[in-house]
């Protein structure tokens, strides 16, 4: 932009001069109009130094070349103090409740997300979208080969372009297998979300191992009830998660276990506001 300043105003004189006349031609640029040196605005005060700094009376600071304010990060004076509140200490029940929950869950999302069920389910995906793919491949063949024949031109097809075609239409989705990482990070917020709604203890255990399972697809986007957020959004879930139609071939679970699980965790978070 001052590239646009200088060859608007010039031409200026070669030596720099010491009393520069400014003209701004920006928020937080300007130009000299005698030599054509350039001033710029600092986005912080640390590094402001060639600025002309006026404090305010409201306590801002502006620069008296651009009038520019530029931001300034206050801190307070009282922010650390010399004593800390501790929380209230757990008792033995709810520390073995924890160990329990965080075990059995641990258990069901590595036995989901790296046993061999779920890798069989990938790989059927994969199966399904290159026979997808051939088969537009061989219908987008044919549908040149009978457009060139009416036309009576014989013409190869281009590759690229059939493949680039394809490939729009399929939209094959990425396939990545899960890590430990991985496991262990939806392992800690599941057990957070079970034991803070109180699910994890009214529960049966039959009917835990589809909650999790839910709860991990709920996951792929997250879960946010009232502007508490009861699960982080995880994309990276979508690669590394078999499709929701194989749950009841390959896991022997219903198909509609992502939204019962939503509606019951929206059930038991209005209960736990009912009991506040």
């Amino acid at each position: 932009m001052h590239g646009i300043w200088h060859k608007v105003r010039g031409p200026f004189r070669g030596v720099a001069c010491k009393d520069h006349r400014w003209e701004r031609y920006d928020v937080q640029r300007a130009g000299c109009l005698v030599c054509g040196a350039a001033h710029e605005c600092a986005p912080n005060l640390v590094d402001s130094k060639d600025c002309q700094l006026v404090h305010l009376c409201d306590g801002e600071v502006c620069c008296s070349i651009t009038g520019f304010c530029v931001p300034v990060v206050r801190y307070s004076s009282d922010e650390y103090v010399d004593h800390a509140a501790h929380p209230p200490s757990k008792s033995i029940c709810e520390y073995n409740l924890d160990d329990t929950v965080s075990d059995e869950v641990q258990s069901i999302v590595e036995w989901f997300l790296l046993g061999g069920a779920s890798q069989a389910c990938k790989c059927e995906e994969v199966d399904r979208t290159i026979a997808r793919c051939n088969a537009l491949v061989v219908k987008t063949l044919k549908q040149h080969k009978m457009e060139t024949a009416g036309e009576g031109k014989r013409c190869l097809p281009c590759l690229p372009s059939v493949i680039a075609k394809t490939i729009h239409q399929v939209r094959p989705k990425t396939s990545n297998r899960a890590t430990l990482e991985m496991c262990s990070f939806c392992v800690q917020h599941i057990t957070r979300c079970l034991i803070n709604l109180n699910t994890a203890s009214t529960a049966p255990t039959s009917k835990r191992l589809g909650l999790v399972v839910g709860l991990l697809y709920l996951m792929k986007q997250g879960l946010t009830i009232q502007n508490v957020q009861w699960l982080p959004r995880v994309p990276s879930l979508a690669h590394c998660l078999p499709h929701e139609t194989c749950l009841e071939k390959n896991f022997k679970l219903s198909m509609k276990l992502v939204c019962e699980t939503e509606n019951e965790v929206k059930l038991a978070l209005r209960q736990r506001v009912k009991l506040l």
